[in-house]
């Protein structure tokens, strides 16, 4: 990361960042390396390593607001986006 890509980094707000993914998720690896260069601090699930009990209940709150269980989905301070939009991830973290 670049000089300028810190002192950007370092002025704008950290928003409260959780991502619900698949292990064996291709996008959902990308998500959290983007995240991690980008320098945003995130807490994530990966919902196929939990205990059966745990991941149904995850997926039934999932379900809720993402019926077609598609991943990743990333929730920036309460709004949610399904799937691997990266100009609508970068729009919501104030990146473009």
């Amino acid at each position: 990361m670049s000089q300028v890509e810190k002192d950007i980094s370092q002025q704008r707000q950290q928003p409260e960042i959780h991502l619900l993914t698949l292990s064996t998720c291709f996008f959902c690896s990308t998500l959290k390396r983007q995240l991690k260069e980008a320098g945003f601090q995130y807490s994530y699930t990966d919902l196929d390593l939990l205990p059966e009990s745990e991941r149904d209940k995850q997926i039934e709150e999932l379900r809720e607001f993402n019926p077609e269980e598609s991943f990743p989905v990333i929730i920036i301070d309460n709004v949610a986006i399904v799937g691997y939009q990266e100009e609508r991830i970068k729009k919501e973290l104030g990146l473009s």
